[in-house]
């Protein structure tokens, strides 16, 4: 009962007045029953969102809520046989397939795990918590099979690899005293293999699926705050906690699994209540942090680094979210505690350039470069230097608009000089802004002759680099040969371009010995003549 008398406070406070500021939302009000809290979002993709949630008016409300068509329409239902309990959390695997995890601080029979496989028109008691305390507190699949369930207490944790056919309990870290693991919201996080929850006292983590488990060490500065925490891979993530009474907030950030953390400091983060932080899927550390509280701790700030810069996203009062894609999501809000789509410009960075390099080929230099998203980028402009100061524009690849997809663009700078070059990307948008790229440098050499390099290493055992320059388009074929001039090996025998080249040799399959290594180039488009040039390489095994 102290639990759910805490809730009660918490959610009083939070109930204060303020006009919406929904610039980024649309209400969505069909057949939404009035006074039902959403506490928690399931989003399986941009049509599909499952959600779980109780009656303000008349607690608990033990039911879901469905869409299947992006949030034109919803079904809100009970679920048959529970006459009470409290849906701490809900996981959809798809349109049809979900878990919901019923909490209950009384001795009734509705606490468990239920499972539906079509749709929510029927419901199966899993065979877990048939004799808890309390029941599960956070549930996470990592597919259609495998999940794991973290009970209040502590102890009654489970796993399933057969999709709920059976649940086993697993050993856990001895629980500390009033240790609660009963948070929804997002309370419980995972990537890969890996999964975290939050309980009021520590961070746990488990690498294998939930089967072992390590905890954080305790705090207890930070008992009873609501925790929060999302990761975007098995490495980095952020974690969150509020203090219910003072609104004080801390922010921490991972980059070993969650081993250590770093302080997040922020002047938006400093003036904002997290109730709920989530990573965008599609991204690769864009994060929203969700805070609905009244005054100046209400706003949903945005990273696009990992915590590194935040912004100000809007200040619709946003208490729960769940994003499915950086276009569509779902949030509820205070204090009318409505359920609104998102319906705002994508939340991803303008270009979120992930590589950029160069290589000198002795025709040219090539120039790759990808992105992981873009939103309404025109292209890009490649510019050069030779000095690194003052550049010029060389040439102009179009980007993709606006797409959450990677993208792969290529250029080639030819009739070049022999010497260092500098190029950047200048990324421009349909607006005419623009934005620089970092600089890269190059060492570029002209071929215009024939060139065969000695192999490096040399002695080598197994493997070598062989180098070689061609003059004109030729068949290339590179030959390794005996001390009697018989030939052993054929490493190469293609076509290739003007420049310069480099193979690898494998000798795994030759003893110790001196070998000698051939290059044969033979022009194409009837030029005259072949190169022809040999020299000495060394295997010691």
């Amino acid at each position: 009962m102290k639990k759910l008398l805490v809730l009660f406070v918490f959610l009083f406070t939070m109930l204060s007045t303020y006009n919406i500021v929904a610039q980024n939302w649309q209400l969505q009000n069909s057949n939404f029953p009035a006074n039902i809290i959403v506490t928690n979002f399931s989003t399986v993709n941009d049509l599909v969102c499952w959600a779980g949630g109780f009656n303000l008016g008349q607690l608990p409300y033990p039911g879901y809520i469905r869409t299947i068509d992006g949030g034109n329409t919803w079904v809100c239902d009970s679920i048959p046989g529970i006459p009470d309990g409290f849906i701490s959390q809900v996981f959809a695997i798809d349109a049809d397939t979900a878990y919901i995890a019923v909490f209950v601080m009384s001795s009734s029979n509705s606490k468990g795990i239920y499972k539906t496989t079509d749709g929510g028109t029927t419901w199966t008691k899993q065979n877990a918590y048939l004799t808890s305390l309390s029941g599960p507190g956070n549930i996470y699949f990592f597919d259609a099979s495998n999940g794991v369930v973290i009970g209040d207490p502590l102890l009654e944790t489970y796993t399933t690899t057969n999709g709920g056919q059976t649940w086993n309990q697993i050993s856990m870290p001895t629980a500390l005293g009033d240790e609660s693991t009963w948070f929804g919201g997002t309370g419980m996080t995972g990537c890969g293999n890996s999964v975290w929850f939050c309980s009021t006292k520590r961070i746990f983590h488990s690498t294998d699926r939930g089967n072992t488990w390590t905890a954080s060490p305790y705090y207890p500065q930070y008992d009873f705050w609501w925790p929060c925490i999302a990761f975007q891979d098995e490495n980095t993530g952020i974690y969150s906690r509020e203090n219910w009474n003072t609104l004080a907030q801390i922010y921490q950030k991972t980059t070993d699994g969650g081993e250590t953390w770093d302080t997040l400091s922020n002047p938006i983060l400093d003036n904002l209540a997290p109730q709920n932080i989530i990573h965008i899927p599609g991204t690769t550390a864009t994060y929203l942090v969700a805070g609905g509280l009244p005054g100046s701790m209400r706003g949903l700030a945005v990273t696009f680094d990992a915590g590194e810069n935040w912004s100000l996203w809007d200040t619709v009062g946003c208490v729960y979210a769940g994003f499915s894609s950086v276009e569509s999501g779902w949030t509820t809000t205070t204090p009318t505690w409505q359920v609104y789509k998102y319906t705002g410009p994508p939340i991803i960075v303008p270009v979120e350039l992930t590589s950029f390099t160069a290589t000198a080929n002795g025709k040219e230099v090539i120039i790759n470069w990808s992105t992981a998203t873009e939103l309404n980028n025109q292209g890009f402009e490649i510019q050069r230097s030779s000095e690194g100061k003052e550049f010029f524009t060389v040439g102009f690849v179009n980007g993709q608009g606006t797409t959450t997809e990677q993208q792969y663009y290529s250029y080639s700078d030819r009739n070049l000089d022999d010497g260092n070059y500098y190029f950047r990307l200048k990324q421009v948008d349909y607006d005419g802004s623009y934005e620089f790229s970092d600089v890269i440098e190059v060492d570029y050499r002209g071929f215009n002759s024939y060139l065969l390099e000695q192999n490096y290493p040399n002695p080598f055992n197994p493997t070598t680099t062989i180098g070689f320059g061609i003059q004109n388009k030729s068949n290339v074929k590179i030959s390794i040969l005996n001390t009697i001039g018989e030939e052993v090996v054929v490493v190469l025998n293609e076509e290739r371009e003007p420049g310069f080249h480099q193979v690898e040799f494998n000798a795994t399959n030759l003893s110790s010995g001196v070998y000698f290594y051939q290059l044969k180039a033979t022009p194409f488009g009837g030029q005259a003549g072949s190169f022809v040039e040999t020299k000495k390489m060394l295997l010691l095994k």
